[in-house]
């Protein structure tokens, strides 16, 4: 017989090995990876005339901050319209 808990670790397993890197999902890595892809091409152009330090440390992690913002306030709104439709009595 199958082990349900071998099944389980199975269907969670990631792909692509994300999951090793202290548990951030494929989001979190596309937050990073375009945070830190902004920073750079705004460093090479030289964006407001701004410092390079500015350029590759201050601005992706804004851009960071920004993005984990908006995807909990996103998640906020998604949960709060399921228990909306959960909570209406069915006919």
């Amino acid at each position: 017989m199958l082990d349900s808990d071998a099944n389980q670790k199975r269907e969670n397993t990631d792909p692509l090995g994300f999951a090793s890197f202290g548990g951030l999902d494929r989001l979190d890595w596309l937050m990073i990876v375009v945070s830190v892809l902004l920073g750079t091409v705004a460093k090479q152009h030289h964006v407001l005339d701004l410092p390079d330090w500015f350029l590759e440390w201050v601005s992706p992690f804004l851009l960071m901050v920004f993005g984990y913002k908006a995807r909990r306030k996103i998640t906020e709104v998604v949960q709060s319209r399921r228990d909306r439709g959960k909570g209406s009595p069915e006919e």
